[in-house]
């Protein structure tokens, strides 16, 4: 259900950025400088290592370290509306009140940390296996959707893969 809902949501805003691109006026709900970050962490094998963080007025700076296509900084660009549709996607699985960290008792996974930064509030969701440790899926939708629209996948895959070495 609540997937259903993510989804809808996302639907609703990105079809509603086409009709307009301003940037609504500042309110309680979206005042001061807002930042969405996303941190995958290697693991034992070739898991990608490398931080997005997207600003409130759709800056995108990548920085890849290993296991990815690209090594080092890069940029672009999205629509504000965008950074709107994904901090609604924040809202709509309530992401202030999910745990801190989602740890599964294993060791050697890849670890993804969602960072979030709005209203002067700072709240970070680590996902450690978290499935297996009770973090709701909608969770990794929400990882996949920040990757998505941050356009990760250009930096990150090799001819459409994932890397598995670092030379060309």
């Amino acid at each position: 259900m609540l997937r259903r809902v993510f989804v809808g949501l996302v639907a609703a805003l990105a079809l509603g950025a086409c009709a307009s691109t301003a940037v609504p006026a500042p309110t309680p709900e979206n005042a001061g400088p807002v930042e969405i970050s996303m941190t995958r962490s290697p693991c034992f094998g070739f898991c990608p290592d490398y931080t997005v963080t997207i600003s409130g007025d759709g800056g995108v700076l990548y920085e890849g370290r290993r296991f990815v296509n690209v090594v080092g900084e890069r940029r672009a660009q999205i629509s504000p509306a965008q950074v709107q549709a994904l901090l609604a996607g924040f809202d709509a699985i309530g992401f202030d009140r999910l745990q801190n960290e989602y740890r599964a008792g294993v060791t050697d996974l890849p670890s993804t940390t969602i960072q979030l930064v709005r209203n002067g509030r700072t709240k970070s969701v680590l996902d450690y296996g978290g499935t297996s440790a009770g973090m709701p899926e909608i969770v990794r939708e929400l990882q996949a959707e920040i990757d998505r629209v941050a356009g990760t996948a250009q930096w990150v895959l090799r001819d459409g893969q994932p890397v598995r070495n670092q030379g060309r």
